[in-house]
């Protein structure tokens, strides 16, 4: 008897235990379809597409190209297509006005703020804010909304051959126009070309009317229009920036044939030896750097006569509005400013507020005693006013026809007062009217 009860005890605990193992697997089976169901579902919704993405940086074909291995890796059901482009900013510009830009792409510079949201996407869910990146106001529309991130920051100045400079007992660095000319004409007399003007270059070329001017007087567009003063009057800060350029041109301290001299031929040059200065951004030290040049022999300093060094960022980039695939574009995009990808990889200043070097950089100013703006700060403080002042100007420039073409031609014209008075009487009809 006590056998058939213990037999009735042990059935009646194994019913039991098979009871509380169901009530527990049943949680587990419904626990690990749910974690089945949670990579289904994100095999599903993977990131995929094709996706185009230019450069100007035609230097840096390898590094970019590993660049969008290590993410296509990542993103396996995503293609990436690099472009290289030279002569960028004319690229840029007809490729924008036919509506065929790249899903991830550079922003010529005629695409003005107000006008970013025709052509690009909205970023501001990838997570880059004012706190981390410098010139984060300037990829801000006119609605408030973040379209464009900038690649790098730099400042404009004149860049020199530290050894040439030395070679020739030139101890002490120029701080106006006629000091300038000087070291140009002692560079010149020891059969050394002074200065790459970069005269075929348009994108060098704009430098002289839409970069160095703000160099001499950072508000000086208020002065031609509130004051109407003349775009090229004796005090302008434009006439300045291309009396200099003219001055550089008439006094032969720049290349001997300026309609034929690329841009390729220039950098061989300063890494020669054959040509001592260059007027241009900060990043091309980088650029110098990697062609060979020690980076002991490369100095920088404050174009003559100027009273400020302003960082400004230099080209950025945006989503195009009319991508196929918008969340693969924006990955990309957010990859390649993580970690600083892209900036390693075409080796520029980076805008990021936690950048080592970009702090040493900043620092090294220090030395030139003149104040360090940043173009993002006199956005963030610019009032409805003072957008309205700018956009005035801007559309009366390119009415007025003051671009790289006519910077060219008053370089090299012989009867350059003659450019000059009908510039500034085009101007004058054009103001008032």
């Amino acid at each position: 008897m006590k056998e058939v009860k213990l037999m009735k005890s042990l059935k009646n605990s194994n019913k039991i235990w098979c009871i509380i193992f169901v009530i527990l697997f049943i949680p587990l089976v419904i626990a690990l379809n749910k974690v089945q169901k949670h990579y289904t579902d994100k095999n599903e919704d993977e990131l995929q597409g094709d996706i185009s993405f230019v450069s100007n940086r035609t230097d840096k074909s390898d590094e970019l190209n590993k660049l969008i291995e290590e993410f296509e890796k990542i993103h396996p059901n995503v293609t990436v297509k690099l472009e290289l482009i030279g002569d960028a900013e004319e690229i840029l510009e007809r490729k924008a006005s036919l509506g065929d830009m790249a899903d991830v792409t550079l922003v010529p510079s005629v695409i003005q703020r107000k006008e970013f949201y025709k052509y690009f996407l909205p970023i501001d869910d990838l997570g880059i804010t004012k706190e981390k990146v410098y010139d984060y106001s300037s990829g801000v529309g006119t609605d408030g909304k973040l379209y464009t991130l900038t690649t790098s920051e730099s400042w404009h100045g004149v860049i020199y051959n530290k050894d040439i400079f030395k070679e020739l007992g030139i101890t002490r660095l120029p701080t106006n126009q006629a000091e300038f000319l000087d070291v140009c004409n002692k560079i010149k007399s020891n059969g050394i070309v002074p200065v790459a003007l970069n005269y075929k270059q348009s994108w060098i070329m704009r430098m002289w009317s839409d970069i160095i001017p703000y160099l001499y007087n950072i508000n000086f567009e208020k002065g031609v229009l509130l004051n109407n003063e003349d775009i090229l009057g004796n005090d302008s800060a434009i006439y300045k920036a291309l009396n200099l350029a003219r001055n550089i041109y008439s006094n032969g301290y720049c290349e001997e044939d300026p309609l034929n001299y690329e841009w390729r031929q220039c950098k061989e040059d300063i890494l020669d030896g054959k040509i001592a200065m260059i007027i241009w951004n900060s990043d091309f030290i980088y650029q110098l750097e990697d062609l060979g040049m020690g980076r002991d022999s490369i100095g920088m300093f404050p174009l003559p006569d100027t009273n400020v060094i302003n960082m400004t960022g230099d080209y950025k980039i945006a989503i195009n509005k009319n991508t196929k695939y918008p969340e693969a574009a924006k990955e990309f995009l957010k990859y390649l400013f993580e970690e600083d990808r892209y900036v390693k990889a075409v080796n520029i200043m980076s805008n990021s507020k936690e950048s080592e070097r970009t702090k040493e950089v900043l620092n090294n100013l220090n030395e030139f005693n003149l104040p360090v703006k940043f173009q993002s700060d006199k956005l963030l403080n610019e009032t409805d006013e003072d957008r309205k002042i700018y956009n005035k100007y801007y559309t009366l420039k390119n009415s007025v026809g003051l671009n790289y073409c006519f910077i060219q031609s008053y370089i090299t014209s012989e009867n350059p007062e003659k450019l000059r008075e009908d510039m500034n009487s085009e101007w004058r009809e054009q103001r008032d009217n």
